[in-house]
């Protein structure tokens, strides 16, 4: 066993943890307050996301993109909006390569089509990859509508014109139609992973495979039972995504599950700490802390609960306990 001394801020109590989530949540309270106050000049406006003709594009009405990062529809004509934001995780001295990711709500029965039309936008390699740690329902509550084909006989299509709701300004003109189809799915012990083709019915543009990651044992406003099964799904969907494509992360709101996932995702695969053979024993800040503060100055209430960030530090902490076993 190598003698690999573990970071400072994976021995920290919980009490101290705990403050440090409180200071990073009253770091978002004052962010909102300025956008209240300040609602078309502030840096943290939630822009045409508070729209009317967009209230059918959110699932919930207190969970809206940041306007500077909110992912924009490639429109050919009408609304550009989708609940779904870019989150770039690079942290100075730390990151060896920017984690990029897409954060967004859980598909709707009004917001499906667009979804589609946005991973085949923004993904412009071949194998896109889809994390959904959320259930399609908790309690008898829809908590994400189910928005991919699950077996052979399932084709979706994603006609070019959608609309959401009842508005005029709400129809949305892409600028290609497409299909969705189920390939092949294999169920690993805490997760499905099923294979998709996400196909344009215009010829000049390229077919892409969809690598869709359904881990349904995660409850809403929690954490994860266990952290193995979590970690295993960070490894898995590395193998399989194309970069330069971002990761697309969804939960039902895409923030809490959404964020944690994320923190952890961007800590093991992409900082020195757990990627290089030795951590940095000169850094002096909280690289969890860090990255979660980075997540919230990009969308609302990400690692959204108080038990999601301490579990952040004790996942780490056995991910970093087998890299010494290593």
């Amino acid at each position: 066993m190598e003698n690999i001394k573990m970071p400072w801020y994976l021995k920290q109590t919980s009490g101290e943890i705990i403050e440090k989530f409180r200071y990073i949540q009253r770091q978002e309270d004052l962010r909102l307050r300025d956008a209240t106050l300040n609602p078309l000049d502030s840096r943290w406006s939630l822009g045409v996301s508070v729209s009317e003709e967009n209230d059918d594009r959110n699932r919930y009405v207190n969970i809206m993109p940041y306007e500077k990062n909110r992912v924009k529809l490639n429109v050919e004509g009408g609304n550009d909006y989708i609940n779904a934001s870019y989150v770039k995780v690079f942290v100075p001295e730390q990151s060896l390569t920017p984690g990029h990711y897409i954060a967004t709500q859980g598909p709707t029965k009004n917001t499906w089509q667009q979804f589609w039309q946005m991973c085949y936008q923004q993904c412009p390699e071949d194998n896109i990859v889809i994390v959904m740690v959320t259930p399609l329902q908790e309690g008898g509550r829809e908590k994400c509508y189910k928005y991919w084909p699950r077996n052979e006989s399932e084709t979706l299509s994603v006609p070019r014109t959608q609309s959401s709701g009842e508005f005029e300004k709400d129809c949305s003109e892409f600028k290609i139609d497409l299909e969705v189809f189920f390939e092949r799915s294999e169920r690993e012990n805490d997760y499905t992973l099923s294979f998709l083709k996400l196909k344009p019915l215009d010829s000049a543009f390229p077919t892409k495979t969809v690598h869709h990651f359904y881990f349904d044992q995660w409850s809403d406003m929690s954490k994860p039972d266990e952290i193995v099964p979590i970690l295993k799904l960070s490894n898995h969907c590395h193998v399989l995504n194309s970069p330069p494509n971002p990761i697309i992360v969804h939960c039902s709101a895409g923030v809490g599950r959404t964020g944690t996932f994320i923190t952890l995702d961007h800590l093991i695969h992409n900082t020195i700490d757990f990627c290089e053979n030795d951590p940095l024993t000169n850094y002096k800040h909280d690289l969890i802390e860090q990255i979660v503060l980075q997540l919230r100055s990009q969308r609302l209430r990400m690692v959204q609960m108080s038990d999601q960030y301490l579990f952040v530090y004790h996942a780490a902490k056995h991910a970093f306990s087998m890299k010494r076993v290593k």
